[in-house]
């Protein structure tokens, strides 16, 4: 007999015991690593469940508990390694195998082993993972040749995320540590000719301007035997929260058993009790949303009470469906007769009339948005006026994206910057609420159990934990010719403001801001499109990122000797962003995002100098002025404030306010939260400003879903130790304050504020955004995109025009009239 290596794995439901590394078997279960011949752990699990075995090895014989090879396992999709671009991986099927029927035991959840220190992670040992374009249906499969459509599922695979080999500096710490183990993700993907596409990130929907994309979105969390698989993150899902809520604590779906806890009188102490203190083992909802789609319909925008669940065997005493998924389904398909929609998927219809850009698709369900896009479901959606395969979209721009030769020929990455945790197991981990006394937690108190207000993760001795992800590889590297190259730039942190800058230095464990070695970059465009005129160089000041927002940047290799290393690097700080404090708790490890090492390869085109960049503002002026049409002048002003909740220094909640002007020198803001009525419907085709004053120490990305706005104004305002604030009449902000983000550019005007679907506000300050509504009647949301805030309140609906829904949870009207 063989002993097992790892630490024993304990979940709500069996003990996993011996070697870790999880993967699947049919039966949905995880099962552990052994050798061959070692005794299979059958535990409270049916006699034929694969418990403790080996791929390739079954247990066979209960009385006696021992692996043996009498039957194969399934092929698993599984992801490339890294440094490969993601080819076809073999496709999951999940069919019902005859026979089987749903297992009564709710199945184990994982739960995280002890946090991996980052320092046994190898940097540049990875290469770029470049997203291929998604597979699109074609032929006999694609029924409406007007449209572009897709069929996208979300699976759960194991991929190869961290480098097979540790570092050669590792320290001692990390001698047990086996990088080569992969890790489970959620992520999209797409079947097509029999084999699977599905990777964090997901590959590319590349759209063009003016053809409708439509997509069914299919959730596939199933396993072979199509019974559900439990979250990844089950452990951390707090069921106290205002979210989906499947199992109905409470008695309904898309509600906080604990509203009102622990003071007002329709406190439900036992359904609260219950959602503290209980696991959610149940199945995944999701519900996808393209993030910066301008006009798209309400019943396509990925309505964050529009969720549903896998086709499953086993959804006994769960609720399939979201509140307004059925509405959307009749919306949907009275606008497009061919939408499909049934158990498991719903499809949404994309305009594409907006200007070419940078958008992207992730999750976006109810109280569960950050554990659901922190497991892998993301991806790229670039609208373009036409694909650049032969030549640019504009005189000067480097080309082509990847989908159109080898990735040595590319010149347009696609960037997804994320950060992430992993556990000794290499499996992603995300936090949990710690130190927190019982009295305070609920029903007792008003604190989340399990929520965290940003995703921050420690090593026990406190050293930040975290690591910085380019399309899903922890600091890859990238071969690149001394040409200039186009970066498509996405921060898809959780919480994590990023600012970005290049330099040929490397960072250190005592030098984690660089100041020496500085590339100098331009900067052409953002989540709104191109700008109208190159921005640039930036030298060490770099961009400013909050988290959704996105940057079209062009870097210059051509002066570079074959040889050189160039590093993406990030000064954000490692903690909550208030507008100034850059570096702060800043590691080597989040200084650190990816690298470019130049090749002796001979270039194909020469320099971005002073000609090209000339030329290219050329074109981008004369893009400009035919598709931006300026916005009028508003006619309807609405203030919000931004709030945050404390009980004994633990957050409770965020929330987006109204605001009490009944004193102007002392204005309070009201918290809002997302159960109650409709705040207000905008007017269709109005220009609108909504100012938000920030009364709390951060600074928070807001998101204004359907439409693209601009960054009006800002004026500081002082704030009592009560919270009460009045306005200075002190307009723009100080220097040091939101430093590297571009809100205006050169233009024939003189400048022009770009557009944007997201934007920092900084604390102390009203930041005032002016937008144009949509021009037809529609549900939608605005909220702030730090992901754990969002989660707990800080989000809301709103309406524009009236479409006359009714509200399924209240029987009244959903949108007051507009005003």
């Amino acid at each position: 007999m063989v002993n097992c290596k790892g630490r024993p794995v304990r979940n709500a439901t069996v003990e996993l015991k011996g070697c870790v590394d999880p993967v699947d078997t049919p039966g949905g279960s995880h099962l552990l690593e052994h050798e061959d011949n070692a005794r299979c752990h059958l535990g409270k699990v049916r006699p034929r469940t694969l418990m403790g075995c080996r791929p390739g090895l079954i247990c066979c014989d209960p009385p006696k508990g021992f692996c043996t090879k009498t039957c194969e396992l399934p092929v698993l999709t599984v992801s490339p390694s890294p440094g490969v671009s993601p080819g076809v991986s073999p496709g999951v099927s999940p069919g019902v195998s005859p026979g089987v029927s749903p297992d009564p035991l709710p199945p184990p959840i994982y739960v995280n082993g002890p946090v991996l220190n980052p320092a046994c992670v190898a940097k540049y040992q990875s290469t770029l993972l470049l997203p291929p374009i998604m597979p699109r249906l074609t032929g006999a499969a694609d029924p409406n040749p007007d449209f572009d459509e897709y069929i996208i599922s979300v699976r759960q695979i194991v991929q190869s995320v961290l480098p097979i080999n540790k570092p050669a500096n590792a320290p001692p710490e990390c001698a047990e540590y086996d990088p080569s183990k992969q890790t489970r993700v959620f992520a999209y993907g797409a079947d097509k000719d029999g084999k699977a596409t599905h990777n964090w990130p997901a590959y590319t929907i590349e759209a063009t301007r003016g053809r409708p994309v439509q997509v069914r979105w299919v959730n596939e969390l199933v396993d072979l035997n199509r019974r559900y698989r439990p979250h990844l993150f089950a452990d951390q899902l707090d069921q106290t929260l205002h979210w989906a809520n499947p199992a109905m604590h409470g008695g309904m779906i898309d509600h906080s058993p604990c509203e009102g806890c622990p003071e007002k009188p329709s406190c439900n102490v036992e359904a609260c009790s219950i959602a503290a203190t209980t696991k959610y083992t149940g199945p995944v909802p999701i519900v996808t949303h393209v993030h910066g789609n301008e006009g798209v319909q309400d019943n396509s925008d990925g309505y964050t009470e529009a969720w549903y669940l896998p086709d499953a065997v086993n959804l006994a005493g769960y609720t399939p469906v979201g509140t307004w998924y059925d509405i959307f389904k009749q919306q949907a398909q009275a606008s497009y007769p061919t939408s499909g929609f049934g158990p498991g998927y719903a499809t949404c219809t994309y305009a594409t009339k907006q200007r070419a850009t940078q958008l992207w698709y992730h999750d976006h369900t109810l109280g569960a948005t950050r554990l659901n896009v922190y497991a892998g479901m993301a991806g790229f959606f670039m609208l373009r006026e036409s694909f650049p395969g032969s030549k640019p979209e504009l005189p000067g721009l480097p080309f082509p994206p990847p989908g159109s030769g080898p990735d040595s020929a590319v010149r347009e990455l696609l960037l997804a910057v994320q950060d992430r945790a992993f556990d000794v197991n290499n499996q992603l981990y995300y936090p949990k609420k710690q130190g927190v006394k019982p009295e305070d937690i609920l029903p007792k108190g008003p604190v989340p159990p399990l929520w965290v207000p940003e995703f921050r993760v420690e090593t026990d001795d406190g050293i930040d934990a975290t690591m910085m992800m380019v399309n899903g590889r922890v600091s890859p590297r990238h071969d690149v010719v001394r040409e200039p190259y186009r970066l498509r730039v996405l921060n898809g942190c959780n919480a994590k403001a990023l600012i970005l800058y290049f330099s040929t230095t490397q960072p250190t464990a005592n030098s984690t801001v660089v100041t020496t070695g500085i590339l100098p970059f331009y900067a052409i465009g953002n989540e709104g499109g191109l700008f109208p005129s190159v921005v640039g160089p930036i030298t060490d000041t770099g961009v400013l990122m909050g988290p959704a927002e996105r940057y079209d940047l062009i870097i210059d290799f051509s002066a570079l000797n074959a040889g050189a290393q160039v590093y993406m690097l990030n000064k954000g700080p490692g903690g909550p962003y208030d507008g100034s404090n850059a570096g702060d708790g800043l590691t080597v490890h989040t200084a650190q995002v990816m690298r470019f090492d130049v090749t002796a390869a001979a270039p194909a085109i020469g320099p971005f100098d002073a000609a090209k960049r000339a030329a290219l503002n050329a074109a981008l002026r004369a893009d400009y002025s035919k598709a931006i049409v300026a916005l009028a002048a508003a006619t309807v002003k609405r203030q919000f404030t931004l709030l945050e909740e404390f009980e004994s220094d633990h957050p409770v909640a965020q929330y987006l306010g109204t605001v009490d002007a009944s004193n102007a020198n002392a204005q309070k803001g009201l918290e809002q939260h997302w159960s109650a009525p409709v705040l207000f419907s905008s007017g269709t085709n109005a220009t609108e400003e909504w100012t938000m004053i920030n009364l709390t120490p951060d600074a928070h990305p807001i998101h204004i879903h359907e439409v693209l706005f601009e960054v009006a104004s800002y004026e500081k305002v002082d704030i009592d130790e009560q919270g009460r604030f009045k306005f200075t009449g002190q307009l723009g902000l100080p220097p040091s304050l939101l430093q590297g983000q571009i809100i205006a550019a050169a233009c024939d005007a003189g400048q022009c504020r770009v557009r944007k679907d997201t934007t920092l506000m900084p604390p102390g300050y009203a930041t005032t955004v002016r937008m144009r509504t949509a021009n037809r009647a529609g549900l939608f949301v605005w909220h702030c995109h730090l992901l754990e805030h969002e989660d707990n309140e800080m989000m809301l609906p709103w309406c524009v025009g009236n479409p006359g829904y009714i509200n399924p949870k209240t029987g009244k009207p959903m949108c007051p009239p507009p005003r």
